[in-house]
């Protein structure tokens, strides 16, 4: 080693050793901090409870958008070190994967496989509930009166956000809860007006109750799954908002998901059913947006639970055992698909639906049932509703009649379109008041409670289907859709 080299050598550790006395003398220690990748120097401020200023001092940092992943800073503490407050769980989003996660809350993906058991790290499902931090123990010992705490910093993570086409810093700031002046220190940006589509923004501060940590694709601003867990023979919605106007593919369970439009091509809503008989598991769902700039696609995984509806034996009149005969039922599920499987681009359903009947629901939707000592190898598809002949059954919501008819086993029947692939299919009536292609208002009778068809007494059997699929109908009674 040269002369020269080893008197720069020597220049440079004397430097760092008088930064490092001044800094301890003025703050009373230091530590040293080495740039993780995705790291900015505002997160890492937070992190330590300090402000980009003081750290910046203390580097001799001029730039404070000029930091790489590897440099090692000096970060003066004042007594303990102030980090942010980790969670100790997080729910995966859709568009998270793990690193994006480690990333944001600290710590590693090593560390996350190990807190949580992942055999496959690349195998995250919506409404995963990860373990971020091993659990503190209590201590040992009460704290001294009169010896200060450790104030934590300020709450919230640091998210990635990219920027769409149409977008301001003014409208993701209002969109994330966060100060416009804090993306602009986090990110270095001096001019708030020049961000650009594609760039990729830190966002600081965000609460992360349904917040993904990483980027959406390019033209999807958002993308909300509700619920986030998708259970057997309930409805699933999913709502996405885009950059432009752009038309929405999603593909789910081997089938397409109809999409409605809104807001000028950048709204959109879809309804996932789940149908009866589906097993509980991890599935993929892949969104595709395609618009002025291109197609992009967003896959994921969702988890589905087991419904648990329960079992119910019913025993059937000698004079109706010949309606059990399959091709009977299955002739007649064939032809209520057919009906329901139209999807119409005008919705007139709106929050919950009211009940159908002025009675008490005496048997759930889901159940397995076995008839007359067979197997349980058939789904109640409806809600039963117990009522004396001739009570008023009326629409749940407004709609197009488009079934009104005599079925075997669902007997006199009248099946209500309310647009977006909804409809509602009340069966057993005495009388039928509806006509095909009449438009009803909710609330308007249809005809009234009898025992036509597979009954074994008086009662309504109230169905709601989704794109030709029957689901739960209380979940559209308790819950406002869309």
């Amino acid at each position: 080693m040269g002369t020269r080299m080893i008197r720069r050598l020597a220049l440079v550790v004397s430097a760092l050793l008088l930064v490092i006395s001044v800094v301890a003398q003025e703050t009373g220690g230091v530590t040293l901090h080495v740039v993780q990748r995705g790291e900015t120097l505002f997160s890492i401020a937070q992190r330590y409870g300090l402000t980009t200023e003081v750290i910046a001092r203390a580097n001799g940092i001029i730039n404070p958008s000029n930091i790489r992943a590897g440099d090692r800073l000096l970060i003066p503490l004042n007594g303990e070190v102030r980090e942010v407050e980790v969670p100790e769980t997080y729910t995966v989003q859709p568009a998270d994967n793990l690193q994006a996660i480690a990333t944001a809350f600290g710590t590693d993906v090593a560390t996350l496989v190990s807190l949580n058991g992942l055999d496959n790290p690349n195998a995250l499902f919506v409404g995963q509930v990860l373990t971020l931090r091993a659990p503190v123990s209590a201590p040992e010992s009460p704290s001294v009166p009169g010896e200060s705490e450790q104030v934590p910093a300020p709450s919230g993570i640091t998210v990635t956000h990219r920027v769409q086409g149409g977008e301001t810093l003014f409208s993701i700031a209002q969109r994330y809860g966060v100060a416009m002046t804090v993306i602009q220190e986090a990110n270095g940006i001096e001019d708030a007006s020049r961000i650009f589509s594609g760039q990729d923004l830190l966002i600081p501060g965000v609460q992360t109750d349904n917040t993904p940590v990483a980027a959406l694709p390019n033209g999807l601003v958002a993308l909300d799954l509700t619920p986030l867990v998708l259970v057997e023979g309930k409805t699933g919605r999913i709502r996405l908002t885009t950059a432009n106007t752009a038309t929405i593919a999603i593909a789910f369970l081997d089938q397409t998901i109809n999409v409605a439009t809104l807001d000028d091509g950048r709204a959109h809503v879809g309804f996932a059913p789940i149908p009866l008989g589906t097993a509980a598991g991890v599935y993929p769902m892949t969104v595709t947006v395609t618009d002025v700039n291109g197609v992009s696609t967003l896959a994921f995984n969702v988890q589905v639970r087991a419904g648990g509806y329960g079992a119910q034996y019913v025993t059937l009149p000698p004079d109706k055992l010949e309606l059990l005969t399959p091709a009977v039922e299955q002739n007649e599920m064939d032809l209520l698909r057919r009906v329901t499987a139209n999807y119409s681009a005008e919705r007139y359903f709106g929050g919950p639906m009211g009940l159908p009947a002025a009675a008490a629901m005496y048997s759930a939707f889901g159940a397995q049932r076995a008839y007359n000592g067979g197997a349980l190898d058939r789904y109640h598809s409806g809600a039963d509703f117990a009522g004396a002949p001739g009570t008023p059954v009326i629409a749940a919501a407004a709609g197009q009649v488009v079934l009104a008819d005599t079925l075997n086993i669902r007997g006199t029947t009248v099946v209500v379109d309310h647009g977006w692939g909804v409809y509602t299919l009340y069966a057993h009536l005495n009388e039928r008041y509806a006509t095909v292609g009449a438009f009803v208002q909710a609330g308007q009778p249809l005809g009234t409670i009898g025992a036509t068809g597979r009954a074994t007494g008086a009662h309504l059997h109230w169905e709601v289907w989704v794109r030709g699929t029957p689901v739960d109908p209380m979940q559209w009674v308790a819950e406002a859709f869309p």
